[in-house]
């Protein structure tokens, strides 16, 4: 068996939004080009557009890696490496997991691996959060293995949750001013438990009447208790409520909106 260099990588759309971090993985100028013939395609993480994954605080998550791998001898087996880090010798976070294959034809398979992010094994601490680096391993039908590196990544993410969002008063006259509130927290995997999101933007956004989209009212940032309070007149019956958008480090919530009855 011998072990080769890089794989040739190809996907069905570009990735245009693979970060620097991504960069620093990838093989230094001049190093031994790959004649293995293996290359991944469509490589997926679970399940998510945004390869993203979030995370709770006390709980470990259970997610899928997959890709379509092919080599003219076929393909023996496949493996996913997920680090954390500037590079792969020195990752302060690593995940692994040997995938399930499939074969497609006499050259190609489609392989699956479930991996897990536990902060009480593998995110023990917040700084983990954020862009990991993503390496698929495999061995084709000679038993010669090619690494996939510095293509693609994933992103693991503190989980959010926003509280019921709560208007005062109940009921109320038109032109009169509503106090709307909700509160924020996010994962913390040092502490294992929520804890307030501190300084954060959130959006109030506001539906009239009881069906159609929701559209944006003010931005507000979050106080040293995680709420987000702010006063609006109250203009027609109608349902308020909280957003918050991802950051690179936090997944994206949205709390449950409260109806007004407007007088």
């Amino acid at each position: 068996m011998r072990r080769r260099a890089t794989a040739a990588i190809a996907t069905a759309a570009a990735f245009s939004a693979v970060l620097a971090v991504a960069a620093l993985a990838a093989p230094a100028a001049g190093a031994g080009q790959d004649d293995s013939g293996t290359k991944f395609w469509n490589i997926d993480v679970n399940h998510d557009r945004d390869y993203t994954v979030g995370v709770e605080a006390a709980r470990k998550r259970v997610f899928s890696v997959s890709a379509t791998v092919t080599d003219p001898s076929g393909v023996q087996g496949v493996s996913y490496e997920l680090w954390h880090g500037t590079e792969r010798a020195k990752a302060d976070g690593v995940m692994t997991a040997s995938s399930h294959c499939v074969k497609l034809n006499e050259t190609t398979s489609f392989c699956e691996a479930l991996l897990t992010a536990d902060p009480n094994v593998n995110l023990r601490s917040n700084a983990l959060a954020g862009v990991w680096i993503l390496t698929p391993v495999a061995t084709d039908g000679a038993g010669n293995v090619t690494r996939g590196d510095g293509a693609y990544f994933a992103r693991i993410k503190r989980q959010t949750y926003m509280s019921q969002t709560v208007a005062t008063p109940q009921t109320v006259k038109k032109g009169q001013n509503l106090t709307v509130k909700a509160r924020m927290t996010v994962a913390s995997w040092e502490q294992r438990k929520d804890v307030p999101l501190i300084g954060h933007q959130v959006v109030l956004q506001y539906r009239k009447g009881t069906s159609g989209p929701f559209t944006t009212l003010k931005k507000i940032k979050t106080d040293r208790n995680g709420w987000a309070t702010t006063t609006v007149p109250a203009t027609a019956d109608g349902s308020y409520r909280y957003d918050f958008a991802t950051t690179s480090l936090t997944q994206a919530t949205t709390g449950s909106a409260d109806y007004v009855d407007v007088k």
